[in-house]
């Protein structure tokens, strides 16, 4: 069991590594990037949670870390402990950060171990939507790439995961 506070998601249908979840809304402190490598987004976040914001305030490190991954660009976002809001978290020190509100959504998810590479991240993309397939739902938006381990975990022991938000069925 992780020792950080993590985003909020009820697991509706569970199958080996595959996850259909409903999100709570939640908050993220973002930054746009411009690739996986490297840690500059994750640099800049990590900045704002340390105390670069108006308030001075220590901000307490949650899981995951998230990075939408759109065709051109990518995000490095940090999820907000649940006792902030959007009218509570102190602004960002550094202009490049944004607070986003992430309402809440289903999302499918496949969970996997190691470090991670382009194709590894491909592969999974690939696996997922073929999951998402069989069982009729329908893909909306970008991937994300979600991270819950702090470097220095061994590989084999970390816990990443592909994620894409599902179109709510609204029928009856």
């Amino acid at each position: 069991m992780s020792r950080y506070e993590t985003a909020p998601y009820k697991v509706l249908i569970k199958e080996d590594n595959f996850e259909l979840r409903q999100y709570d809304a939640y908050y993220t402190a973002a930054v746009e990037d411009t690739s996986l490598n490297g840690s500059n987004g994750f640099s800049i976040v990590f900045d704002y949670i340390s105390g670069n914001n108006e308030e001075q305030k220590k901000i307490s490190m949650t899981t995951p870390v998230f990075n939408e991954m759109g065709k051109d660009k990518v995000s490095t976002e940090f999820v907000m402990p649940s006792a902030f809001s959007g009218d509570t978290l102190p602004e960002p020190g550094n202009k490049k950060i944004r607070i986003k509100k992430n309402d809440t959504r289903l999302a499918a998810s496949v969970t996997f171990s190691g470090t991670i590479s382009e194709s590894k991240i491909r592969d999974y993309e690939k696996k997922l939507l073929e999951w998402i397939a069989k069982k009729g739902m329908d893909p909306v938006g970008n991937f994300y790439l979600a991270r819950y381990n702090p470097p220095f975990i061994p590989p084999f022991l970390r816990r990443n995961e592909v994620l894409i938000d599902i179109i709510q069925d609204n029928r009856s």
